[in-house]
């Protein structure tokens, strides 16, 4: 099972560049965080330019104090280039190939939690050198166990509101439409060991309701009055009209959502515990709204 850490922070990386790295930001008391990624297309490449760019300007005060990847560079090329990123943004980068647990996986084997944990258990090894405060998790494809989820407070991204449907973002958007919901969203949530279930901690909501949407609903009415539910999923899947506009008015606010959760927890305003959000003192069970601030972070300046 391949693994490596990669020092970067300058030409001769190595942990001592990675011990200047934290003496100087534990000294101005920097928020932290690590970057979890598989690495697998140019969402996630995209994801981390900009979350970099965010904390260079200033936006979220605080920096990605390493990248961990479960592909190796050469295992696929879309893993090569997400490194080469990595490298060129001057980021600590730590692999520890997945490549058996995956297989694993893929062939329902009996070990696989025995697998999926001794997994687990190299990458807190791998990271031991490492303070943050907080994992984001972006594209990372794999379940965390039980033990990393005690370990690490690692945040996610689930396309629904606190409560909403569980499973793939397909999987939602269908839902969301079958029971002709009136509004839609997503969350940023702790990982649990209960896949979508951890506690919520910022989320947005909007309206499925309006000019944008009622003409898509009554087509998709009338469409529903010829063809069942399932006919209709099937036959036009993501290019059914009312699907791709409801999936594009939640995609455009997840990266601002996950920036602002990130600024929030950077500046205090926001206190991440494992029992979930809190403001001040007081522990916010079901998740921040800022809706507010993303809708002021997409309105155009001037």
């Amino acid at each position: 099972m391949l693994n490596f850490v990669h020092g970067g922070l300058g030409k001769n990386g190595g942990q001592t560049a990675r011990q200047r790295f934290f003496e100087y930001h534990r000294v101005i008391d920097m928020f932290l965080c690590g970057w979890f990624s598989s690495g697998r297309g140019q969402g996630s490449i995209d994801l981390l330019k900009t979350a970099h760019q965010k904390m260079l300007s200033g936006f979220i005060p605080g920096r990605i104090a390493y990248v961990f990847c479960d592909r190796a560079p050469n295992e696929t090329p879309a893993a090569t280039r997400f490194a080469e990123v990595v490298e060129s943004l001057n980021l600590p980068l730590v692999i520890h190939s997945s490549r058996e647990l995956r297989e694993k996986i893929r062939l329902h084997d009996p070990e696989v939690e025995e697998a999926r944990l001794a997994f687990d258990h190299r990458i807190i090894e791998l990271l031991s050198g490492y303070e943050v405060r907080v994992v984001v998790l972006a594209g990372y494809m794999l379940v965390l166990s039980p033990f990393l989820c005690q370990r690490l407070l690692c945040l996610n991204l689930h396309p629904a509101v606190p409560g909403g449907p569980t499973g793939t973002w397909r999987q939602v958007m269908w839902r969301l439409i079958e029971t002709e919901a009136s509004e839609a969203g997503a969350m940023m949530h702790l990982v649990s060991p209960e896949l979508d279930k951890g506690p919520p901690v910022t989320y947005f909501h909007f309206s499925l309701r309006g000019p944008h949407f009622d003409p898509l609903w009554e087509s998709y009415r009338n469409k529903r009055r010829r063809a069942s539910f399932s006919d209709i999923r099937s036959r036009e899947g993501v290019q059914e009209p009312l699907f791709a506009r409801l999936r594009a008015e939640e995609l455009r606010r997840e990266f601002p959502l996950i920036f602002l959760t990130l600024q929030n927890l950077a500046t205090g305003r926001l206190v991440l515990t494992p029992m979930g959000v809190k403001t001040g003192d007081r522990l916010v069970p079901g998740g921040f709204d800022i809706t507010d601030q993303i809708e002021a972070y997409l309105t155009p300046r001037g």
